[in-house]
């Protein structure tokens, strides 16, 4: 299945992740750069990192298993993402960087108050524990076929190489690395639709032989399902993207201008890549309509959908480029727990140890704690990671969704009206996420998908994906107008605030509006030309690397796809390192 060419990919892949954090480990300096890279990094890392951070393995698991059974409905949410990601570049990322914190949390102090600072530290660091899980769980189910080890193996081995790069570089190892990722992930999903639609004999095939309930939604559930659930999505997308906490990416940003070139990257990349990534599952519902019977995946038993995206991958990739794609899967994950990592530590650094515990200590106590932290939070996920890989008959597309719909939803709606609307009381974030988790407990618990059902007229029978779509639109549903109207109807009772309060919230808007002037602010202009000198050299190096496997005996077509993917990277190196160039002329 997996041949020594593409162990040595795979290796090459870890020691490039773990170079990226010594090399960055010098630009940590206090909490500010650790943990956001003291305000100072350029768009493209940012706009990276902010997609990377999305993207998880469940995209290549229980998202490519939903691809191939439901085709373009799998779509939605992520073309929700760019949606949202477009309304964050109109209109919140660069609020966001306006804001001047170090972490998203310090915003819920400025703008409801400590109480609320507290309330949110603890909403946000024990989820963050729980989503790091799943996506650590969704990456052993792959790599522990490929490799034939244990689970257990392959979630300590991953979340111990994440460890060791959050813990060495902070933000600017997990954003460097991001775009890394990045740099792996789209040519290798370029090249598998490419293999995909060519072993099917073109596009006009792929299209003609598709299919029909892959694009015709009515034929998956009632048109009345399908549409409802397709508007809770984009709403509750909207929410999951211009939120206080998910923001913090564009805290790290370098000013105003370039948070709102984050954001649209961002945008762009959902918009286009997403598509690209499903071709590969929809064309294995054409190639592979028995599922059971494609070889590779027996050993995941009852979890086979969940592999459909690496099936595809032993059976169309040429020699050596399945480590490739192996660091691609890898790549997804690795994203968005290194983010989640430092962003949590973060928080509890500066949100609770330091105003709680410590008030006066350093900022030198303070890095050695996020250090520490980083190492508990790391290990906590690990074994929530573990705890998932023995569940039974769980689906990761659908535990990924309802997690969001019933825990993340009802402290989001806050942490985004918040930054629109001004004259709340203080008490407005927190009631406001306790009624909402409250809503969400009753809709699953005291109501069930039959009664939801009846209410919207659908007719009997019920298949069990409209058992399930039902429960996951209704909770947002109930959730966000319920939650939204309360947070707003808040604003009646802002006189049970005091006067000082509402002075101080502000001042919060004066400087949340007010663009920020990185030279003028800071003094200096940055390290611009560092991000390009040493982007550009890992680029070149690991393009050279990947372009190299070209001598690996392959078909023409082959050794075609390692000149394309190792030729982007290398391409890229090289512009970086022209602009690093300039930008030293300049000076």
């Amino acid at each position: 299945m997996i041949s020594n060419y593409d162990y040595l990919v795979v290796i090459a892949y870890f020691i490039l992740m773990i170079a990226v954090g010594v090399v960055f480990k010098r630009m940590n300096k206090n909490t500010s750069d650790y943990f956001r890279g003291g305000g100072s990094m350029l768009w493209w890392l940012v706009g990276a990192t902010t997609f990377m951070s999305f993207i998880s393995a469940v995209t290549y698991t229980g998202a490519a298993g939903k691809a191939y059974e439901t085709g373009t409905f799998v779509f939605v949410v992520y073309m929700a993402n760019g949606v949202g990601f477009f309304i964050s570049f109109l209109y919140f990322s660069k609020r966001f960087r306006q804001t001047r914190v170090v972490t998203a949390i310090e915003v819920v102090r400025e703008r409801f108050g400590k109480a609320n600072e507290q309330f949110f530290t603890w909403m946000v660091v024990p989820f963050g524990v729980i989503h790091g899980g799943v996506w650590l769980y969704s990456l052993g189910i792959i790599i522990s076929t490929v490799f034939g080890v244990s689970m257990e193996m392959t979630v300590l081995s991953v979340g111990i190489t994440v460890l060791v790069i959050s813990l060495l570089g902070g933000s600017w190892a997990v954003v460097a690395s991001d775009f890394m990722q990045l740099m792996i992930m789209v040519p290798v999903a370029i090249v598998m639709a490419f293999l995909s639609l060519r072993e099917l004999g073109g596009l006009g095939e792929f299209m003609n032989r598709l299919p029909t309930s892959q694009y015709n939604w009515s034929e998956l559930a009632d048109s009345k399902i399908v549409w409802l659930w397709f508007i809770a999505s984009f709403c509750k997308q909207f929410f999951s993207v211009n939120n206080t906490n998910d923001g913090y990416r564009f805290l790290a940003v370098k000013d105003s201008s370039q948070a709102r070139k984050a954001s649209l990257m961002a945008s762009i990349l959902f918009f286009t890549i997403t598509i690209i990534w499903f071709i590969p599952p929809m064309a294995a519902s054409i190639m592979f309509p028995d599922i059971s019977a494609i070889e590779s995946l027996k050993p995941l038993g009852e979890k086979a959908i969940d592999g459909i995206y690496l099936a595809m991958g032993i059976e169309l990739l040429p020699v050596g480029m399945i480590g490739v794609m192996i660091c691609a899967i890898f790549a997804a994950t690795m994203s968005s727990m290194d983010s989640t990592l430092n962003r949590n530590a973060g928080i509890f650094v500066r949100n609770f140890y330091k105003p709680i515990l410590r008030k006066s200590a350093t900022d030198k106590e303070l890095f050695r704690v996020s250090l520490v932290t980083t190492v508990v939070l790391g290990g906590l996920v690990i074994l929530s990671a573990i705890f998932f890989s023995e569940l039974e008959g769980i689906n990761l597309f659908d535990i990924n969704m309802r997690l969001g719909a019933m825990i993340s939803l009802p402290f989001m709606i806050p942490l985004t009206w918040g930054i629109i609307f001004q004259d709340t009381p203080r008490w407005a974030g927190w009631s406001t996420v306790l009624l909402g988790m409250l809503i969400s407990y009753i809709i699953q618990n005291h109501v069930g998908p039959e009664t939801l059902l009846e209410f919207i007229g659908v007719d009997k029978p019920w298949s069990s994906r409209e058992l399930i779509d039902v429960m996951f639109f209704s909770n947002v549903f109930a959730v966000i107008v319920i939650c939204s109207t309360w947070f707003l109807g808040t604003r009646l009772f802002r006189n049970m605030s005091p006067e000082i309060y509402h002075e101080q919230v502000g001042e919060f808007f004066v400087k949340l509006n007010t663009p920020v002037d990185y030279e003028k602010e800071h003094g200096h202009k940055g390290s611009d030309g560092a991000q390009f000198m040493i982007l550009g050299n890992m680029c070149l190096v690991y393009g050279t690397f990947l372009s190299l496997l070209v001598l690996i005996p392959n078909d023409l077509i082959g050794r075609l796809c390692f000149v394309f993917i190792g030729g982007i990277m290398f391409v890229v190196g090289f512009i970086f390192k022209r602009k690093y160039r300039k930008s030293k002329l300049e000076i």
